[in-house]
């Protein structure tokens, strides 16, 4: 930038943005109006040219016509005045006059019109001229008026008529001589408009550059300061705060980099305070997980030789979630605080403490032997667990405890940590107070995540298998149905029991899907045996406590049902007394609803469950079937044989059929038929079996008689 250049910049700069550009288009707009002005004023001086010349000619024109007709008029006269009548004589000399009046005065329009000079000069000869012809004229007029025709004849002849041609050759060397003055002044004037032209565009072409440069100059006033605000809004955004925008102007992009400067300051100040709090529990006043794990590793790093061995203590509040449902979220917080007291009072100076989340703190202490971790815990439990008072309501505070070793378990604070969270909830899933971690369970933890990610893939790739397990009716000895049962033949694993995935499917949803293909499975298997000619058989299939709570389960049943056309009245579905009691949403209409598409309905595992006989008799159920626990060893204790058959003999006097599960020798199946079981089902009869072998075993021992019938024992 030149020297005069910078102190425009600077007062450039020290203008409202507004002012700049107002001046801008004030300074444009003034010249597009000069120009303008210039123009017109240019046109009108030209075009007044052009009418002076047009007129001027039209004058001359009309004089030099004027002028031929004249002379014409007064040299035919001049034949009149040689007639020796008079009275002719006489009539042509005042015509004559008159046209020598109108000659006068066309001579003198064009002394008006011809300007000084070269053209005034030739107008002169012409004037001389006509004065030669006039006195020439005058001597013939004498001679005629003395009679003296022959010296008139001779003058008219001679003199006058040379002179008349000398006038005549004048005039029409005026007329030429004007003709060419006014195609030179007509060539003047377009030379003039040539130039005019030329200058009306240069002025523009300079006001173009003008008004570009300044443009230039305001639009580089204003996108400069705009392009560093840009770049530092970017570095304010990525978190550099401290961070500041130059600022060389008082205009609005100055106040605005100013504003934004000071919006970075003050987000900086409220990030710094910010994570200065997230270190920090604020209601309990203790530090968060992040702090928590840094001040363990802290510890961990400043642990003499000899006590290098820690215990982390993970403790959560029981039943804070049922505290802050029932006597609100104040009284939750009081719980906490008062844990978080106690917690300090133990901790403070000699170990790393926090609170994590919720109702679940930790504490990381050094110990000498590992021992000392499990006495540290029931410390801990025995001074945090205490009856707080809140409103006059007086609150239990119990608590699960988990505990990881340092550094058995772990090497650093966050995998300690997690180690003993672990710990913790398998103390509450235990349902006791302290949990040390088991490397076992987290193994059995990935190893249900991997099933679980595979069993999806088993669903899709067909690698369950139906399997079959036979019920016969004591009274005829046929049998009536069978158990369908799901086994899984992993490609890697093999066979997988369904203990192995169907608890960790039923606490992850999958279970449906399971269910589903279960249903499909045994529908088809139905389908295909009523389309061979087989005796129809009943399948059950069991079906979770979220089966039971989906409302769109009847209809997809009946449309599977519909589509292979099989009888509702041979699938029965299976549901455990606990999952009925344990259900979150009351499952009776769900019930009613498979019920009403005729599919039998039976309760399974019954007697586990601790349901009501009020409850039972509001079930629209067909089955009952008495879980293992009751038939197990029913042979060696009288009083399990009389809680068998008043089991038996509720089930049958609510008009349902009743099943023994897991019966597996004589002793015990000669106990249930002489309670007076309707079907039994367990080892003696047969093991679950797939399709293929479950059908031959159907035709080989289908019709043969159980056992003959054992003494009455009970």
């Amino acid at each position: 930038m030149t020297i005069a250049g910078k102190p425009m910049a600077r007062l450039s700069r020290r203008l409202l943005i507004r002012t700049r550009l107002g001046t801008a288009f004030g300074l444009l707009l003034l010249l597009l109006l000069a120009l303008a002005a210039l123009s017109v004023y240019r046109l009108n001086d030209l075009s007044s040219a052009l009418n002076h010349i047009v007129d001027d000619q039209a004058v001359i024109r009309d004089s030099v016509n004027e002028i031929n007709r004249n002379a014409e008029s007064v040299a035919r006269k001049l034949l009149v005045l040689m007639s020796p009548d008079a009275e002719l004589r006489v009539a042509a000399y005042p015509e004559i006059a008159a046209a020598n009046a109108r000659l006068d005065d066309a001579m003198q329009r064009l002394a008006l019109v011809l300007p000084p000079g070269a053209r005034s000069e030739r107008l002169a000869e012409v004037t001389r001229s006509l004065a030669d012809y006039r006195a020439s004229y005058r001597d013939a007029r004498d001679l005629i008026e003395g009679d003296d025709f022959l010296a008139a004849r001779a003058l008219l002849g001679s003199d006058t008529e040379a002179a008349l041609s000398l006038f005549a050759s004048a005039v029409h060397q005026l007329a030429a001589s004007e003709e060419r003055a006014g195609t030179a002044q007509a060539r003047e004037l377009r030379d003039q408009i040539d130039a005019d032209r030329t200058g009306v565009l240069a002025l523009c072409l300079a006001a173009l550059v003008g008004g570009a440069l300044l443009a230039v100059g305001v639009a580089r006033s204003i996108l400069g300061p705009l392009k560093r605000a840009e770049d530092g809004a970017e570095l304010i955004a990525q978190g550099q705060y401290g961070h500041r925008i130059e600022v060389d102007s008082t205009d609005e992009l100055g106040h605005m980099a100013t504003a934004m400067n000071t919006m970075a300051a003050a987000v900086g100040e409220r990030e710094a305070r910010l994570r200065r709090l997230a270190d920090v529990d604020l209601l309990t006043g203790l530090p968060q997980r992040a702090r928590f794990i840094a001040d363990g590793d802290r510890l961990l790093a400043s642990l003499p030789e000899r006590e290098q061995l820690a215990v982390l203590i993970c403790i959560d509040v029981d039943r804070l979630k049922a505290v802050n449902g029932v006597l609100g979220f104040d009284a939750g917080d009081a719980l906490l605080q008062g844990a978080a007291a106690k917690l300090a009072g133990l901790f403070e100076g000699v170990a790393a403490y926090g609170r994590l989340a919720g109702g679940t703190f930790a504490a990381l202490a050094p110990v000498l032997r590992l021992e000392h971790g499990g006495v540290l815990a029931a410390q801990l439990r025995e001074e945090v667990e205490h009856k707080l008072s809140w409103q006059g309501q007086a609150l239990d505070l119990s608590v699960s405890l988990g505990v990881a070793h340092w550094p058995e378990h772990a090497a650093d604070t966050e995998t300690l940590l997690r180690r003993a969270e672990q710990a913790m909830f398998e103390a509450k899933r235990l349902h006791q107070p302290v949990a040390i971690f088991n490397p076992g369970t987290e193994a059995a933890r990935a190893l249900h995540l991997s099933l679980l990610s595979d069993l999806a893939t088993a669903i899709q790739q067909d690698q369950l298998r139906q399997f079959l397990q036979p019920k016969r009716c004591l009274k005829t000895g046929r049998i009536t149905g069978a158990e369908a049962l799901v086994r899984w033949h992993h490609p890697q694993r093999g066979w997988l029991p369904p203990g192995d995935f169907i608890p960790f499917a039923e606490r992850s949803g999958r279970i449906r899907q399971i269910t589903d293909w279960m249903l499909a499975r045994a529908i088809r298997t139905l389908a295909a045996w009523a389309a061979q000619g087989r005796e129809p058989l009943c399948i059950a299939v069991n079906i979770s406590t979220l089966d039971i709570q989906d409302q769109t389960l009847p209809a997809r049943l009946a449309a599977m049902l519909a589509e292979h056309r099989v009888d509702p009245s041979q699938l029965q579905l299976e549901v455990t007394e606990t999952g009925l009691m344990s259900s979150g949403t009351d499952p009776i209409a769900v019930l009613h609803a498979l019920k009403s598409w005729g599919v039998r309905l039976a309760i399974d595992d019954f007697g586990t469950g601790q349901s009501s006989l009020a409850y039972l008799q509001h079930l629209p159920v067909d089955e009952l079937k008495i879980d293992r626990s009751f038939v197990q060893d029913v042979d060696r204790d009288a009083r399990r044989q009389a809680l068998l058959k008043s089991i038996v003999s509720v089930g049958q006097g609510l008009g349902l059929t009743v099943t023994a599960e897991g019966v597996e020798n004589e002793d015990e199946l000669a106990v249930i038929r002489a309670c007076g079981c309707d079907l039994v089902q367990g080892f003696l009869l047969a093991r679950p079996m797939d399709l293929p072998d479950f059908e031959a075993w159907r035709a080989q021992a289908g019709a043969a008689p159980l056992l003959p019938a054992a003494p009455n024992r009970l």
